[in-house]
């Protein structure tokens, strides 16, 4: 039955099921993972062997985020053997890994970023943006799992009534949202991949990262195709103003 479900899953995930004890299950694993991304497919078998809330990185995932770095950064990484949290099977996500180098740097992810988007980058600041945002919850080198998609999703409440949250009312929820840094990186990575730019429709607001002043960076790509890093109060909503969950 996997077998036929070409592109789904890979020879060695259908071995791995194939040989599984509870092979009766495995309609039902067909449903729940049907709509998952490739990265949490790659995942998603190391979990089963796992009883934590950590796996080690599949070599598939740590080899692409080593060239990854290598190749846009020319930053050496090995990653092999970095715990990351397991993969979520509620909706398609994508796993992005962060390097130690770039966690508080977001000002060398800028200065990369211009290069990679002919010069199509803007900040709100004169100086650097270590400077100008110095504050990241997350920081040294880490795997996180932030929902596929190409506009930010996360930060409307309600479906008739939209109730829309500023930054402190995710602070007060617990939410885990991604850093300056994190975003930045994604953004790379999707491009990379898909020759676009995030948030093209909405804006993401970094709440991970805090400015000198108090403000939480955000990040958009205009109509123009230029990628904005500005700042927003973190006692404001807006209905273009939204996040990205992170797991990490």
């Amino acid at each position: 039955m996997l077998a036929s479900h070409a592109g789904l899953f890979s020879d060695d995930e259908v071995l791995h099921f194939s040989q599984n004890d509870h092979r009766e299950e495995i309609p039902e694993l067909l449903a729940v993972v049907a709509h998952l991304g490739r990265d949490q497919r790659v995942a998603i078998v190391h979990v089963t062997q796992a009883a934590s809330a950590k796996i080690a990185i599949p070599s598939e995932l740590a080899s692409e985020w080593e060239k990854f770095w290598q190749a846009e950064y020319s930053i050496k990484a090995d990653f092999a053997g970095l715990q990351i949290p397991v993969p979520p099977v509620g909706y398609a996500a994508r796993l992005l890994v962060m390097h130690e180098k770039g966690s508080q740097a977001p000002e060398m992810l800028f200065q990369s970023d211009k290069k990679a988007y002919g010069g199509k980058v803007w900040k709100f600041t004169n100086g650097s943006l270590d400077e100008a945002v110095p504050t990241h919850k997350i920081i040294g080198t880490f795997g996180a799992w932030v929902a596929d998609v190409q506009e930010a999703p996360d930060g409307g409440l309600g479906k008739t009534s939209l109730i829309n949250l500023s930054t402190e009312a995710v602070d007060e929820l617990g939410w885990v949202t991604e850093t300056l840094p994190l975003r930045q990186v994604h953004g790379r990575k999707f491009f990379r991949e898909r020759g676009e730019h995030l948030d093209k429709t909405v804006v993401t607001v970094a709440a991970g990262s805090r400015d000198a002043d108090g403000r939480v960076p955000r990040v958009y790509c205009n109509d123009d195709g230029w990628v904005n890093v500005y700042y927003w109060l973190p006692g404001n909503a807006n209905g273009d103003l939204r996040f990205r969950r992170a797991i990490v």
